[in-house]
């Protein structure tokens, strides 16, 4: 007598069954890109219902759009200023930058850059979703830490919301086209040489004398 081996049990709250769509749907458009991505695919890769499936997401570029929001989300909650022990200008930058320049090098976030550039025309929602959740959290969180050090006289800012915007341009932005035109991804010491660099040049003028 043989026995099956037992399926895995799948929750089927539907939070959990969110989750497991766009699992299938992130692998599907990282491996063949929207245009190419197949929805029958993504319905193999989730293992469940058609009807289910489109119940959650009814298009492709629905699903799309949730892959991008949930990749925005996880980069929001990874730069998180509370597990940074540092208070500095200097250590603080560094290590904010370092968590910031990790994350949005990561292959899901450049999986988004990469769309953006070949077809962001065709998804300006996506964009502009993607810069909501994600960027300008990161940059606020940046801008009033940058304020609260110019009240306590640490640096000298006249606009903590551009100086906040041209650090993360600094840190981040070099590193993110260098990866997408397929330069080799650096290692963390690398990552750590460079916003140590970057930060540098950034307060350099901006330190209080």
């Amino acid at each position: 007598m043989t026995t099956q081996a037992a399926r895995p049990i799948r929750s089927r709250k539907p939070e959990a069954v969110r989750e497991r769509i766009l699992d299938a749907a992130q692998a599907e458009f990282m491996a063949h890109g929207f245009a190419a991505a197949s929805t029958n695919r993504i319905l193999e890769r989730f293992a469940g219902s058609k009807p289910t499936m489109f119940r959650h997401f009814p298009t492709k570029r629905a699903m799309f759009g949730g892959v991008v929001q949930r990749i925005a989300a996880r980069w929001r909650s990874a730069i998180d200023p509370a597990g940074i022990t540092a208070d500095d200008p200097r250590g603080w930058l560094q290590a904010f930058g370092l968590l910031a320049l990790a994350w949005i090098t990561s292959d899901e976030n450049i999986f988004v850059g990469r769309m953006a550039v070949a077809e962001g025309a065709e998804f300006p929602e996506v964009s502009e979703l993607y810069r909501r959740e994600a960027v300008q959290p990161i940059e606020a969180t940046l801008a009033d830490r940058l304020s609260a050090w110019a009240q306590a006289g640490l640096i000298t800012t006249a606009d903590p919301a551009r100086d906040a915007l041209a650090f993360l341009d600094l840190t981040l932005a070099g590193q993110v086209s260098r990866l997408l035109y397929g330069a080799p991804r650096p290692d963390s010491a690398a990552l750590a040489a460079h916003v140590g660099y970057c930060v540098t040049l950034f307060l350099n003028g901006r330190m209080a004398r």
